[in-house]
């Protein structure tokens, strides 16, 4: 299995790298009550950070990142933009299983988007690219429901059913692999723009992988794609 970072995304948003967890074997069923309360932490510091938390840069870039794609960021959030909304707004982030929470524990802590899905439902390739707008997209939580990304938006999907993993760059995941309890085989997305650094992000990726060994188990691996380095093999 291949995962690619399309050349014309990189040549679109030359700021832009993404790092890749790949993680086998884990326990997504573990009991880790110590996650939670690391969650909420993290909400609270949040919520008392003085100032504008969506004033942060590396908040703003992923914004304009949209706005350059014609996507109004407060219709069509990018996903720690989301976050830090709702928790600063006083929503706690739902604890739906041991992985979830990760994702949501680092994307506040570093302040990039953050996701994964389940290896299992990949059929074909992995790639990021800009949509034709023939691809299908079923909402979390809605898999009877199906849309179809507009042409030049950029998707997440699996090449050969077409499935779209994750609108709109890093807006929505779709239902078809959602990270369940039963879960075993991951790839875990953490996304950077500047002022974001290629070291940042790496750093980020490693701390997620280390999480998941010491809580879940199994093994885990670290892809860095660059315009340099757009693909790698799963």
């Amino acid at each position: 299995m291949n995962y690619e970072v399309d050349a014309a995304v990189f040549e679109r948003f030359p700021g832009f790298r993404r790092a890749v967890v790949v993680a086998r074997d884990l326990d997504n069923a573990r009991e880790v009550p110590e996650l939670e309360a690391t969650l909420r932490g993290l909400e609270e510091a949040l919520r008392s950070e003085p100032g504008d938390p969506l004033a942060d840069p590396r908040l703003t870039a992923w914004m304009e990142a949209f706005r350059a794609l014609e996507l109004n960021p407060k219709k069509f959030p990018p996903s720690v933009v989301n976050l830090v909304k709702r928790v600063r707004g006083g929503k706690p982030l739902p604890f739906v299983n041991p992985l979830v929470a990760l994702f949501n524990c680092a994307s506040l802590e570093h302040r990039i988007p953050c996701g994964g899905d389940d290896l299992k439902v990949v059929t074909g390739n992995l790639a990021l690219r800009f949509a034709s707008g023939d691809e299908t997209y079923r909402p979390l939580g809605q898999p009877e429901a199906t849309e179809h990304p507009r042409p030049g938006e950029v998707v997440y999907l699996d090449t050969d059913s077409g499935e779209v993993f994750c609108r709109a760059w890093c807006w929505k995941n779709g239902d078809v692999s959602k990270i369940l309890p039963a879960t075993r085989e991951v790839a875990i997305n953490l996304d950077g723009m500047e002022p974001v650094s290629l070291p940042d992000l790496e750093r980020a990726a490693q701390i997620l992988a280390e999480q998941i060994q010491s809580l879940l188990g199994g093994r885990t691996e670290i892809h860095l794609l660059t315009p340099e380095q757009r693909s790698f093999e799963l």
